[in-house]
């Protein structure tokens, strides 16, 4: 039921005219409201809203139109609604769907610019107002209000989808159009003196009104189906490769970034583009060159949109510069501002959810920023003093903010019935972040900081960015780290540059320098290597230059100083620490000025024999897996490794032979040369590496470590020993051979071999009877392993020690588990070291394709062909 027409009182005409100047209709807002209104549903009324200078900031204030139009300032942004309203339970009056009466007109945006008013066909208006030059909104009164909301959004969408309207005037439900009596308060529309762009009536045709059958009839229109209002299709001038592709079920979720950036493709076909400028920007015609001095076509350029401008920008050099900007040439275009963006679009389905995490995850990947190491999304950061590479894990909120920068994020807005824009979803962002298993971040092993061997062939890497087939980051300038021609002269001349930087060093023995030569080529080559030995320098007394010496080492590695820690006193201390550490992938760890000796905690071990490492991460509900590939030093005074560390730690020995070393004068500063001039000498170490390598690989005859036989050796003892150098190894091997652990171990075997000879014999009884006075020899023995307290032996700890020793066959005996009198007892085993095998030759040697700066590839000869070290020597102690 229909109420009568709407009541109004008259206000001060306008005579409206050409830029809201003048013109030939007399008409007041109330007037308009009454035409535009004159029956409404029962208990609703027409709304308005009246808004003062920029129209684009505040919200949108409804207003009962029967209340309020007579009184409508004409120097405000005033709008009437294209439906009318019932108020709210609480008699709050607000243009809502859910407070949807009827819709009485439909409004077409942007005539004249966007939508030619060609198009129209002849078609009669009821009315059309200039809203800024040469732009118009057309008003079409329908015969009967329709109170069916889903007939009114079907119509609308019909003209849209038939190009008569701009593509962003959806929504007839509670859209605004602009009255009569009003201005447009944009600034860019202000006139010179700043005055704001009066509204003008252009056309008056209030008898026009139209049943939706004849709207469709007229304007050749095709409705959508009943039911969920159909999707309009977007401007392909203006959006590009962004349409959705119907019947593409992937679309649902993700439309993949525009192929040429929407706004470049729509100046194109404007034919207002030049040429392109490089660094995203594009030279082009302004599109106000009227305005210009002399009409000159010059100055106008467009930038595409980056992380601080996000929407592009345009700049235009001549008076007007300051009034046109990105906005304006948006509008002028047509495009729309997620179009601008030129991102890919992300929409937040309900039910896909996997789908939605799958395209987070593969445009995250596509920004080239991000990778995945060990169970985390990491990416590349790199210190702005040191220049030094990282790997930074990527937090929570901080992967939200990336993927909002990835894409752009939408859901849809069931009231307004159409996507909008969002932030990414939290929950989305957090099963990303909580994920193991990611499928298109590519995987990063760690950061290389100068040219690298690649593992896999043996080419030596100089291009700086990320290789897929290591999985590294190369991180550095290979202009830098210039390489001769590795000829065997050139191998020397790299030597000697390389011990002039010892010469001030005070070696115990030549051995000593071999070893501390040894650690700057594992530091040049560490990210190459499985496995490295930690290196220790060791001496009597303070201010010797262990620190010095690593500093040294250290400074091949990387650009940034060493990352010094205390060594643990604890395994879990060791475990947080190290983990916390490597999960940066750091160059250089330094256990500076120990005191105490290198413990073989758990996770100290596996660092120098194991690749990677896995553990929770500190203060996180998460694993990590984070690789060991990092070189590790240690100094100080008459501590150094024990136990199982003896044959991962390499010992180098420092001796100056003074009371007071600290007070020595010294001449050189070998450390300030290599951070100086650090790809000089890192390439001396590479051409050493590289001429051995040509020269046939040729490997000196030296007893075999297991862990460190293969690529360390090839790497950093061979091509030392070929140059005439002592084996760096020696100190390492030295270790193996007298460990003390082991002495003890022997003594004790041969002192209980001497009293009970092969028979089982119980903790018990072994320590009572060394207790006696007449074996004092086994007593003796004992007390050499850890196993006293208090003065006394304690039988759980030599019961334990036996256990773990349990089958070691050292000095030609073994403790060997058997029983006695029903208890667990242990009898000591002569063992008789068997002849080595024959050792089988190995297949020949095919050495790898050395690449270069500029990509070339080497020729392989027949000298090349060597037998592989690591492949030969199975066992620990064989020769060759």
């Amino acid at each position: 039921m229909m109420n009568t027409p709407v009541t109004v009182l008259p206000s001060d005409p306008v005579e409206a005219g050409k830029g809201g100047e003048g013109g030939v209709f007399g008409i007041t807002n109330a007037d308009f409201v009454a035409a535009v209104f004159p029956l409404l549903p029962e208990g609703a009324f027409a709304a308005v809203c009246s808004k003062s200078g920029d129209p684009g900031l505040g919200g949108w204030l409804a207003s009962r139109a029967d209340q309020v139009a007579v009184n409508l300032s004409a120097a405000n942004n005033n709008y009437i609604g294209c439906a009318s309203f019932y108020p709210g339970d609480d008699g709050s009056f607000k243009a809502r769907k859910a407070q949807f009466a009827a819709c009485h007109f439909l409004m077409l945006d942007d005539l004249g610019t966007k939508v030619p008013l060609e198009r129209l066909g002849g078609f009669e208006l009821s009315w059309l107002i200039e809203t800024s030059p040469g732009n118009h909104q057309g008003g079409i009164i329908l015969a009967e209000p329709l109170t069916d909301a889903a007939v009114a959004v079907r119509l609308l969408g019909a003209v849209i989808a038939s190009g008569l309207c701009d593509v962003g005037a959806t929504g007839p439900l509670s859209r605004w159009a602009r009255l009569p009596v009003a201005i447009n308060g944009k600034p860019k529309y202000a006139d010179e003196d700043g005055a704001p762009f009066q509204c003008n009536l252009i056309e008056w045709r209030p008898d026009k009104r139209y049943t939706p059958q004849e709207i469709v009839d007229r304007l050749q229109l095709e409705l959508a189906p009943a039911g969920r209002p159909k999707k309009t299709a977007k401007s392909s001038a203006a959006s590009g490769d962004a349409s959705r592709s119907k019947g593409n079920e992937a679309d649902d979720v993700l439309t993949p970034k525009a192929a040429e950036n929407p706004v470049v493709a729509t100046i194109k076909a404007r034919g207002l583009y030049k040429t392109p400028l490089g660094s995203g920007k594009h030279d082009m015609t302004c599109p106000w060159l009227h305005e210009h001095t002399d009409g000159l076509d010059t100055g106008a350029a467009y930038f595409e949109p980056d992380e601080f401008y996000p929407l592009g920008g345009f700049c235009c050099q001549h008076s007007h510069r300051d009034k046109y900007h990105i906005r304006a040439l948006l509008e002028y275009l047509g495009v729309r501002n997620a179009e601008a963006r030129h991102k890919p679009v992300i929409r937040v389905v309900a039910g896909d959810l996997h789908r939605v995490v799958d395209a987070a995850e593969k445009e995250l990947a596509n920004r080239g920023r991000h990778y995945q190491a060990g169970g985390l999304i990491v990416s590349i950061a790199t210190d702005p003093t040191s220049g030094d590479p990282s790997i930074a894990p990527t937090s929570a909120p901080a992967l939200t903010r990336e993927l909002s920068v990835a894409a752009t994020w939408e859901k849809y807005d069931g009231r307004a019935e159409e996507w909008g824009c969002c932030d990414p979803p939290t929950r989305h962002a957090a099963i990303l972040y909580d994920s193991q298993i990611f499928r298109y971040l590519p995987p990063l092993a760690g950061v290389v900081r100068q040219p690298y061997f690649r593992e896999s062939d043996g080419e030596l890497i100089t291009q700086a960015g990320y290789d897929k087939t290591a999985q590294r980051f190369g991180v550095f300038d290979a202009r830098q780290f210039v390489i001769p021609v590795p000829t065997p002269d050139a191998a020397r001349t790299a030597l000697a540059l390389l011990e002039e930087l010892l010469t001030e060093f005070h070696f115990v023995a030549a051995t000593d320098k071999a070893a501390a030569l040894s650690a700057i080529f594992t530091a040049v080559v560490r990210p190459s290597l499985p496995y490295a030995p930690g290196f220790h320098a060791r001496a009597p007394v303070f201010g010797s230059g262990k620190t010095y010496l690593c500093e040294l080492i250290g400074a091949f590695a990387g650009p940034a100083g060493n990352a010094k820690v205390s060594y643990p006193t604890t395994s879990e201390e060791a475990t947080k620490v190290i983990l916390s550490l490597l999960l940066t992938s750091p160059a250089v760890i330094e256990f500076d000025d120990m005191d105490t000796d290198w413990i073989p905690h758990g996770t100290i071990k596996r660092m120098l024999t194991a690749e990677q490492i896995t553990d929770r991460i500190l203060g996180v509900s998460k694993t990590a897996t984070v690789s060991t590939r990092t070189l590790f030093l240690g100094s100080g005074n008459n501590v150094g490794p024990i136990r199982d560390l003896l044959r991962r730690v390499l010992t180098i020995h420092i001796d100056p032979r003074c009371a007071t070393p600290a007070t020595m004068t010294y001449k050189g500063f070998p450390v300030e040369k290599v951070r100086q001039n650090r790809g000089k000498y890192v390439a001396a170490v590479l051409t050493i590496i590289q001429a051995w390598r040509k020269a046939g690989m040729p490997r000196a005859a030296a007893d075999s470590i297991v862990t460190f036989g293969g690529a360390w050796s090839d790497y950093c003892r061979y091509p030392l020993m070929w140059l005439g150098q002592p084996d760096p190894a020696t100190a390492l091997l030295e270790q193996v051979r007298h460990d003390p652990d082991g002495d003890a171990l022997s003594g004790l075997m041969t002192e209980w071999h001497a009293v009970f000879g092969s028979t089982a014999t119980t903790v018990r009884k072994a320590v009572d009877t060394a207790a006696s006075w007449d074996q004092s020899n086994l007593l003796d023995a004992m007390r050499e392993l850890p196993v006293e307290e208090r003065g006394e032996i304690n039988r759980s700890k030599l019961g334990w020690l036996l256990k773990k020793n349990a089958n070691r066959i050292v000095g030609g005996f073994e403790f060997q588990q058997a029983e006695a009198d029903g208890r667990t007892a242990w009898r000591v085993v002569a063992v008789k070291s068997p002849a080595p095998p024959p050792l089988t030759p190995s297949p020949p040697f095919t050495p790898p394709v050395e690449k270069t700066v500029s990509g070339t590839k080497g020729a392989k000869s027949k000298s090349d062909e060597r037998t592989s070290r690591g492949e030969q020597m199975a066992l620990f102690g064989g020769k060759r």
